[in-house]
Parts: structure tokens; sequence; C-alpha cells
């Protein structure tokens, strides 16, 4: 009994400093580790405890004023991290004048009959009924567009109709206007208003011909303060066509119904004289240091399209659609060249789009951070008399006349990454006085509180 009592006490005098060493004073340490206003005052244990409650409200609410700072800049970081300010260009830089885009919807009695022949074997002196039905269908489809898709719905349950190339079709429509002059201004490129002509740098994602590569066209024209910006050109003087005149950047596509797309209606004889005026906007070295999703514009180099390389607002569009197009109806319009292995839509797969309503779904496109964009100022109109014009041949010209800015717009970082660190410290420092080797502080004693804490549990067990 005695050796059992003496064992007893020599154990409980053997766990005292374990039990001592397992005792330590965290909140003690946090007052003295920490430079937060307040802090000391709240593990301080001479003061009462309505002393140590007042000054646990006081850092409480510093530090919800200090988040909510934080979040408001955050959000001005996000959301207007740039402006938009005036820069002096006259005689400073040069410019790329303009590109053209002619459309027309041209087709004659002989180029119908021929496609016909050759198309569907139908001769119209023998079969003259038939041969009616298929010239109205070649009518729709040369006047065909993008938002005029319903227009097939006459023709929707004929088969004869399937798995034709509506490309070649059109190409033999209009090869009578097809640009034959040599140097070549204009090469023919398929677009959603049909088959055209254009001289825009990206014609490879339109070539009709059934290849992704560059046409041959005039090479690009740069402009000056102090030489001339203008372009004359006579289109289809051989034929009596209307024609659609589409202005845009010469390194983007045309894009119809779109902002940065000037469409005009050059009637059918009628001769014009353009004047535009040319909006430049650029940017800071600082912008690109900005992430995408809040400065709300790429560069070219800054690709993230799958079917189209390097990036231009229009091919976003075009790449969005050709998407929504296959999830919708699992074809794509024949006008697309871009995604060569996807099936290309039918009558009936293009009427499914029509009534899909593909066209309603919104592109989140982002323009290019460096652009030109156009606006017309001048418009001088000499008429040939269009269709009611009896007398001899009118030579229609088109003059287009680029004037250059003397004052741009430039894209200029206000509140950029480094800005909204300093705002966090500010913030923090001003409410909580607190500052990156305080946090760091915290961290290192969060730190060896878990360790301390993970070294005894293993030491116990």
């Amino acid at each position: 009994m005695r050796r059992t009592t003496i064992q007893f006490i020599m154990k409980s005098q053997n766990s005292q400093p374990k039990q001592a060493e397992n005792f330590h004073d965290w909140t003690a340490e946090l007052g003295q580790e920490s430079s937060i206003h307040g802090v000391p005052y709240m593990a301080r244990r001479d003061l009462h405890w309505t002393e140590r409650l007042f000054w646990m409200a006081i850092v409480l609410a510093s530090a919800y004023y200090a988040i909510n700072s934080c979040l408001a800049q955050w959000d001005r970081f996000r959301e207007n991290p740039i402006v938009y300010e005036y820069e002096y260009l006259f005689a400073l830089r040069n410019f790329t004048f303009l590109g053209l885009t002619l459309c027309t919807s041209f087709s004659d009695e002989k180029s119908m009959e021929q496609v016909i022949n050759q198309t569907w074997g139908v001769d119209s002196r023998q079969d003259p009924k038939k041969a009616k039905y298929y010239k109205e269908f070649l009518r729709v489809l040369n006047h065909l567009q993008y938002k005029t898709l319903e227009n097939l719905r006459p023709f929707e349950n004929d088969t004869s109709l399937d798995n034709l190339n509506y490309v070649s079709m059109l190409l033999k429509l209009q090869e009578k206007i097809l640009p034959t002059e040599i140097p070549i201004l204009m090469a023919p490129i398929i677009t959603e208003v049909g088959l055209c002509q254009t001289t825009s740098q990206l014609n490879r994602y339109g070539n009709p011909y059934g290849k992704i590569e560059n046409m041959e066209v005039a090479e690009v024209q740069e402009c000056g303060f102090f030489s001339d910006c203008h372009l004359m050109h006579k289109p289809f003087n051989s034929v009596k066509t209307h024609l659609f005149l589409y202005l845009h950047d010469v390194n983007e596509l045309m894009l119809p119904d779109d902002t940065r797309t000037i469409t005009f209606d050059a009637k059918v004889l009628s001769s014009y004289v353009i004047g535009l005026m040319l909006h430049s906007i650029s940017a800071d070295r600082e912008v690109r240091n900005l992430p995408v999703a809040y400065r709300k514009c790429r560069y070219e180099d800054e690709n993230d399209l799958e079917y189209y390389s390097p990036y231009h607002p229009s091919l976003c569009r075009l790449e969005c659609r050709i998407k929504h197009a296959l999830s919708l109806c699992n074809c794509k319009p024949y006008f697309y060249v871009a995604a060569p292995e996807a099936p290309v839509c039918n009558i009936t797969g293009m009427l499914c789009l029509a009534r899909s309503k593909w066209l309603e779904k919104p592109c989140d496109c982002f323009p290019l951070c460096r652009e030109n964009t156009f606006n017309i100022f001048q418009e001088e109109e000499q008429s040939g008399g269009d269709e009611s014009y009896a007398g001899e041949q009118f030579e229609r010209t088109l003059i287009i006349n680029m004037k250059l800015p003397k004052m741009g717009m430039k894209r200029r970082v206000v509140f950029s990454t480094d800005q909204l660190i300093m705002s966090f410290g500010g913030a923090i420092g001003l409410f909580l006085g607190a500052s990156f080797m305080t946090i760091y502080g915290l961290v290192y004693l969060f730190l060896t509180f878990v360790a301390y804490k993970c070294k005894h549990r293993l030491y116990d067990i």
C-alpha cells in the first residue's frame, strides 16, 4: 500500500511539468505580436472585461470598414480600370486605308439555264415548268442572307435540292461580274449576305473556292496627313445591277448590321463621291497588363478562337454563330468557310436555324484595344437614271475619300494592379494600422500554433 502511494505521488510530480509545458497563453502572444489597433488591449488580463469588450467592438468595426473599402476598390478595378482621353495625332501617325466590300445579287437567264442543266439535267426548252421551278430556287438562293433563311420554305420537301454545293452555284450565277482585271483590286468572298467582292486582308476566311487561304487583292494602302487617301473604282460597268457597299477596316471582315461596318446603298446606276472620317482608338502599353475581362478589349495576338486566328471582333462573331448553329441544328450555313469538318446545312437545316431563332443569341466579343472606325460625312450622287434610264450606257464610278483625324481616343489605365494593391494596403493601414509584415506575423503565429498543437497531440498519444 505504501509503495503504491509513493508511485502515485511520483507520477503526479512528473506530470506537472508536462501540464505546465502544454499550457501556453496564445491570446497574450497574439496581443504582443500583432500591431493591429486595439488587439493588445483585448489580450490584456489586467483590464476589466467591459474594456476588453469595447476594444473588440472597435477592432470588428475597423475590420468591417477596411473590408468594405477593399471591396469597393476591387469593384473599381474590375469595372472601370480604364479611361478614354484625347491624344494629338496630326502628322504623327500613318493609317491604313479602309476596306471595301461590294455585294450584288446579279444573275441572268443564260447563267441560270446553264446551272439548271449542269445540276439537275433539265433543259428549259424541253421542260419549261421544271426549269421555271429551279429558276425560282436560284433567285431565292442568289438573294439569300443570314436573316432571310425562312425564304427557303417553298423548297423544304424537295430532296433534289439537298447535298448541293450552293457556293459553286453562286459563283456560276455571278461569273459575268467576277473580277478578271490584272492587277486585281478585289477578290470574291462568300459572306453572310451572299457572294461579294472585297479588299479585306482576311479574305481567306470567306474564300468561296473551298480553301482557307488568302486570295490576291490590292496591297494595303498607307495614308498620311500629307498624302492622298482616296480610291476610285468602276464596279460592274458592263452590267446593270443593284449594288450595296460595305466600308470597314481593311484588316476585318465585312459584318452586316455591325457598328464597325458602314452599309451604303449604291443603287443601280448611280455614281458617288463618298467622304469618310476615320476615328482612331489606341492604347497605352500598361493596358496589356490588365486582365482581358477588366479592360474589356483584346489585342490581335490574344486569340481565344478555335476556328480563326488572329483575334478580330468580326471573326469572333462568325465563330459564335457557327457554334450556335451547330448546337441548335447540327450543321452550319453554307456561307461559313471556317470549321470545314462541320456538316453544311441543307434546306431543312437552314430552315431549322430560322425556326430556332439562332440569331437571337448575343455574342460576347470584345473589340480590339487598338482599332479604327469610320463614319460618312460627305455624299455626292450623280445618277444615270437607274432602272428607268433609257439613254446610253452610264459609267458608274465610286470615289472614296478618307479624311484623317487630328485628334484620337486613347485607352489609358487609371487603376492598375499595383495601384489596387496599394489601395488595399492604405485601407487596411487606415482602419486597422496593419501592414504586410503584420499579416506575415499573424500567418507565422497561426502556423506556429498548428505545429505546437500537432506536436503535443502526438506526444500525448
